[in-house]
């Protein structure tokens, strides 16, 4: 009897030789739905223990990530224009400048008034802040070195901005700590203040100083002028006492050098009046700035302070890494379970040849 030719063996390259029977071909390792189900429930413990120790990770890297607090302090840019006070006559029209917010907005974030914050800081706020900056270790720092590390950390967490034509400016710090967020939010803003303060009265110092100097040689000016006018008027009034007594020829000249004198006096009279009005123009404007050094910042207000935030901000991906980290568990489970179903279903085979 004749036998149908057989594939040669893929070993010896030789054709398969029937003997007794005809050898049933193996069908191809694969899986139903069912049978994954199957599988998963003949291995529930592997699963479950994956399943675990996926959630425990997850858990653990949730665990470990920071939450991050902001607190934000509010700065009202104009409180003229904005309504809070009243520094221009009733019905007067006030038109908007949107280039003030966006300048404060883009000097509030400068070393200059986040200086003024760090020094407002206590020693163990500062202290604080030296954790959350994460200095490099190992690594010697001198105290300038430190401080400029610590301003640009305090750049780098905080978020200055102001919304389409309003007046109010939004100055948000995040920190792991949602009192030093706050404490630094309202320190920024402070010191924002102060440093605005500062400059203005350095600016009215230095035009103190300038109009002293201007006084003085006013002063001096004015003197002179005075004294130039007054010695002129004594001349007209000495000439005038001469005409009595002069005649003819003598007269006529006296007339004449009168009439030069009187132009003398005229014109030193005019340069005192000039002089003096000058004068009281400086003088005034020395009495205004002086005026002005002590009042208060009224520009520019600090609207709400910062509050310690009670919940994190952003957005809250532990949940969601909890979750994954269960959803990987079980599919790494599951896949051992389907392979070791896999494994059992090929040795019973074995054994049944």
């Amino acid at each position: 009897m004749n036998h149908a030719s057989l594939p040669p063996d893929p070993q010896t390259g030789q054709q398969a030789r029937h003997h007794g029977a005809e050898a049933v071909p193996q069908p191809a390792a694969s899986f139903t739905l069912g049978e994954v189900f199957a599988a998963i429930r003949r291995s529930p413990l592997l699963v479950l223990l994956f399943t675990a120790l996926g959630g425990g990770g997850a858990f653990m890297a949730a665990k470990a990530m920071p939450d991050s607090y902001s607190a934000t302090a509010k700065l009202i840019s104009d409180a003229d224009r904005a309504g809070i006070i009243q520094r221009t006559e009733p019905g007067t029209q006030v038109t908007a400048e949107d280039a003030a917010t966006a300048t404060i907005v883009e000097t509030i974030d400068t070393p200059v008034s986040l200086a003024y914050a760090l020094d407002a800081l206590t020693p163990q706020q500062q202290s604080e802040l030296i954790v959350t900056a994460e200095f490099p270790p190992d690594e010697p720092m001198t105290e300038a070195q430190q401080r400029a590390q610590l301003l640009r950390h305090m750049s780098r967490s905080l978020d200055v901005t102001h919304s389409g034509r309003s007046y109010v400016v939004n100055i948000t710090y995040n920190s792991e700590s949602p009192e030093l967020s706050a404490t630094i939010a309202n320190a920024v803003a402070q010191g924002y203040l102060k440093s605005r303060s500062d400059l203005r009265l350095d600016v009215y110092q230095q035009m103190l100083v300038n109009l002293d100097r201007e006084l003085d040689t006013l002063t001096r000016d004015l003197a002179e002028a005075e004294r130039r006018a007054q010695t002129t008027r004594e001349r007209g009034r000495l000439m005038q006492l001469r005409f009595e007594t002069l005649t003819g020829q003598r007269q006529t000249e006296a007339i004449e050098a009168s009439a030069e004198v009187y132009a003398q006096q005229r014109e030193a009279e005019r340069e005192v009046q000039a002089t003096a009005a000058v004068y009281e123009q400086l003088l005034l404007e020395y009495r205004r700035i002086q005026s002005r050094i002590g009042a208060p910042e009224l520009t520019v207000q600090l609207f709400a302070p910062a509050v310690v935030p009670l919940t994190p901000a952003g957005f809250n991906a532990k949940p969601i890494i909890l979750a994954l980290g269960l959803v990987a568990g079980f599919l790494a489970g599951s896949s051992l379970a389907i392979l070791r179903s896999a494994w059992q279903r090929r040795r019973l085979a074995r054994r049944d040849q």
